[in-house]
């Protein structure tokens, strides 16, 4: 599954072949949002738990934001540590602000 995709991504871009190691890591969190989302809002369907997919502007801004910054990383096709540095610390960031966020009483 995506594991082994992703452990495939790590090899290639630990043999210099970073636009296989690219296409594979994209790719892969391509099909997870195309498929694994729109999965689990039809399952919570099924089982009587209200989900959508309306996202708010904290979610829209966090993804946006992600989005630009895997953009402006990989834009040269070239890898360096203190990118894959920015990338942790990006992830971290978005999880952290995750956690402490609190959705408004009012999600109108």
């Amino acid at each position: 599954g995506n594991a082994a995709e992703h452990a495939a991504a790590i090899i290639f871009a630990y043999r210099n072949k970073m636009e296989i190691s690219l296409g594979i890591a994209v790719g892969s969190s391509i099909q997870i949002v195309l498929f694994v989302v729109p999965l689990c809002v039809v399952v919570g369907w099924a089982m009587g738990q209200p989900m959508s997919l309306d996202f708010h502007a904290f979610e829209t801004t966090a993804l946006v934001l992600s989005c630009i910054m895997v953009a402006v990383v990989t834009v040269d096709g070239r890898s360096h540590w203190l990118k894959g540095a920015m990338l942790v610390m990006c992830y971290i960031i978005v999880a952290a602000a995750y956690w402490f966020h609190q959705d408004p009483a009012d999600m109108s």
